[in-house]
């Protein structure tokens, strides 16, 4: 079962990075999560490398409308920098 955390953007991090204030976590969640974390939106690899796109997207995505969104992330790993890999989902 993968982890669980529901929030609010509170900042953009980058063209595949936010930061999320926690709200709630799930109640069988294997790590813990304290008041926020960094979150990377998962299937988005060296945007950086892809200047106005993102490669699997025909467009970019519009990182700033998330900012202050509500919104569910389900938890596929942890990346190199400790950052959550996550499939995310609007609330709002």
């Amino acid at each position: 079962m993968q982890d669980r955390i529901h929030g609010v953007v509170t900042n953009i991090l980058g063209r595949d990075r936010f930061e999320l204030r926690i709200l709630d976590t799930g109640r069988f969640n294997e790590h813990n999560y304290k008041n926020w974390a960094c979150v990377r939106i998962a299937g988005i690899n060296d945007p950086e490398l892809y200047p106005g796109h993102h490669p699997g997207f025909p467009e970019s995505i519009p990182m700033e409308k998330l900012k202050n969104r509500e919104v569910q992330c389900f938890i596929m790993a942890k990346d190199s920098d400790g950052n959550a890999v996550a499939v995310v989902q609007c609330v709002n």
